[in-house]
């Protein structure tokens, strides 16, 4: 199963999108004699890509939209108005900074485009245009004959049709995003990953024409669709958990047929841990919370409520069945330890133990549960899990209870029930 998950990440979309290129060639859907104009094709897209992500702030993908546009307007309009050994060089410039700067844009964070820091990337690359431009003077001849230089035997990058240097940037860039990609998927790093792939095709078919407009066409398509999914993504998944978010919680209890439950969990004295070891402490002790309950059994699914607090979703299951895999989860979170950085080092708890200058620690949560029946809408069944959470924390907290409704549908008449207590 983890096989399967690690690659559909790694295929999915980027291995359909190369596909389909590959396809619309092999099959002669896309041919020089039927389109004069085929160039237009990734222009056009890359200008959508360029657009969108502007538009819902993705900075690097506006980047990367923005440095595929130019690399592929420079081969297609101004190498054939170059000399041929300046479009040589020209070829080499671009083949070696384009992956190396997808690989940077994968590592760097969203900051605006529009701000200091955008200001600085966008300064970046125009302080590469200048440099690519400088190459095509004589006296840089010596800076351009490095990017054509060989330091291995030429059979090993004779297929590949681009010089070696820019070849060993393919490579090193395609290893780094696919370890980061395979480790933690985020639809910007595969897109960026994937758009590396596409252009080392689309220039290993020259940089021009109908191959290489239909290889950079697909990377401007994926782009496109990375725009999409993220932002779809800071919709529905909470960012620092990467849990489902309350919206997709809402969204899920709407399909939800007459037998399911329904758990709220809260992380224990959470304000007093924050103040103990500091925000990003606390950031960390959520995250590990989800971390366990993204992989709750049973068949529940783990959603980020807002705060400190977590809902689960069984459906179809009753309130017996889902309180043993939550209590089971409520075990494991409590045993779980973590090292922080704390805050406040002379205010340690009872169950943590300094080592070196950093802090093991845990967190324990509170659970409460509540089951559909008796015909109880769904808002309901949310508030008498709500009960049952804040009976759990009057018994102590660090447990699980079980709220079960009444015969009554008024939800005042809502009974908690205690299943079990530690």
């Amino acid at each position: 199963m983890k096989i399967a998950k690690l690659l559909y990440r790694l295929i999915v979309p980027g291995g359909i999108i190369l596909l389909l290129a590959f396809l619309l060639v092999r099959l002669g859907i896309i041919t020089s004699t039927e389109n004069r104009h085929v160039h237009l094709f990734p222009a056009i897209i890359l200008a959508i890509s360029v657009i969108l992500s502007a538009a819902f702030h993705r900075s690097r993908l506006f980047l990367a939209a923005l440095v595929l546009a130019l690399s592929h307007a420079a081969l297609v309009w101004v190498s054939p108005r170059v000399s041929p050994g300046a479009q040589q060089i020209l070829f080499n410039a671009i083949a070696f900074l384009l992956p190396l700067n997808l690989l940077v844009f994968s590592f760097l964070h969203d900051r605006g485009i529009i701000s200091p820091a955008g200001e600085r990337r966008l300064a970046f690359i125009c302080i590469q245009g200048l440099f690519v431009g400088s190459l095509l003077l004589p006296r840089f001849g010596h800076l351009a004959a490095l990017l054509n230089r060989q330091f291995a035997a030429p059979f090993l990058s004779h297929w590949s049709r681009i010089a070696q240097p820019a070849l060993a940037a393919f490579v090193f860039a395609v290893l780094v995003m696919t370890f980061s990609v395979a480790r933690r998927y985020r639809a910007v790093e595969s897109s960026l990953l994937w758009s590396v792939i596409l252009v080392f095709v689309a220039l290993r078919a020259g940089g021009a024409g109908y191959l290489a407009a239909t290889y950079f066409g697909g990377a401007g398509l994926l782009l496109t669709i990375a725009v999409l999914e993220a932002t779809y993504s800071m919709a529905y998944q909470d960012e620092l958990t990467r849990l489902p978010s309350r919206r997709a919680l809402n969204e899920a209890l709407h399909k939800l047929n007459d037998s399911y439950t329904i758990a709220m969990l809260d992380v224990d004295h959470f304000k007093k841990f924050n103040d103990t070891y500091g925000h990003e402490a606390g950031d960390h002790a959520l995250r590990m919370v989800a971390s366990k309950l993204a992989h709750v059994t049973g068949g529940g699914k783990a959603y980020r409520y807002g705060g400190e607090e977590f809902a689960v979703l069984f459906p179809g299951r009753s309130i017996d069945e889902a309180f043993t895999y939550l209590d089971r989860m409520r075990h494991l979170i409590e045993q779980s330890k973590f090292v922080v950085r704390g805050a406040d080092r002379r205010r340690m708890r009872r169950n943590s133990k300094s080592r070196k200058g950093k802090t093991e620690t845990s967190v324990t949560v509170s659970v409460g549960i509540a089951s559909s029946g008796n015909e109880v809408s769904v808002d309901q069944v949310l508030r008498a899990a709500d009960q049952a959470l804040y009976r759990a924390k009057a018994k102590g907290r660090n447990c699980t209870v079980a709220a079960k409704s009444s015969s009554s549908k008024k939800p005042e008449d809502l009974q908690v029930r205690v299943l079990q207590l530690e």
